[in-house]
């Protein structure tokens, strides 16, 4: 069963017929390490789910340095919500840190979704509610946890992300310096 129906069906029921529409307009993508999924500018005209790969969203600062936003590997929701909703540009760059096989809709398709399978508001609305709470989550464990605590939570919720992604991206992401991670990593290591 492709991801993006199985991801679907763990919100929503779907008829036989349903699926099998939805299977006529889901499409696949293969990108290879260092290709970009969506650059500034751009505007995001996909939704989906990564089957296997690694991707990072980040931004660009006016003097060249780069943050990580958010990081995503199988099974995982991709797009850039902002200009996938809204239809405008892309503020962030999103990048596949690994070759990444993506199932996906586009957002031509995905209109037409709505108008034959209503359900998929429903759909929509729980995935959009999952993507605020860990955005939120994100955002109070920087203002709230310790370098350390943040480490120690990203290792307990998403360990494969830890083993596939770059120290640099890591620390990034969880604001932090390399050699702050180092020294976090060395000391729950010999703890």
């Amino acid at each position: 069963m492709n991801i993006f129906i199985k991801k679907i069906k763990e919100k929503i029921d779907l008829t036989k017929s349903q699926e099998k529409y939805l299977s006529s307009v889901i499409k696949t993508k293969i990108y290879l390490k260092n290709d970009f999924f969506i650059k500034p500018t751009q505007t995001c005209s996909m939704i989906g789910y990564i089957d296997k790969g690694l991707v990072r969203v980040f931004n660009i600062n006016p003097l060249g340095v780069e943050t990580t936003n958010w990081l995503a590997n199988d099974n995982e929701l991709l797009t850039e919500i902002f200009s996938f909703i809204s239809q405008e540009p892309s503020l962030e760059h999103i990048q596949c840190i690994e070759e990444t096989t993506f199932s996906y809709i586009s957002y031509q398709d995905f209109q037409e979704v709505y108008k034959k399978i209503p359900e998929m508001h429903i759909y929509t609305k729980l995935i959009n509610e999952d993507l605020l709470i860990d955005v939120k989550k994100y955002i109070l464990s920087n203002i709230h946890l310790s370098a350390e605590e943040r480490y120690e939570q990203l290792l307990k919720t998403r360990p494969k992300l830890i083993q596939k992604t770059p120290l640099k991206y890591i620390a990034s992401f969880l604001g932090i310096t390399d050699s702050t991670l180092s020294r976090v990593r060395r000391k729950i290591l010999t703890s």
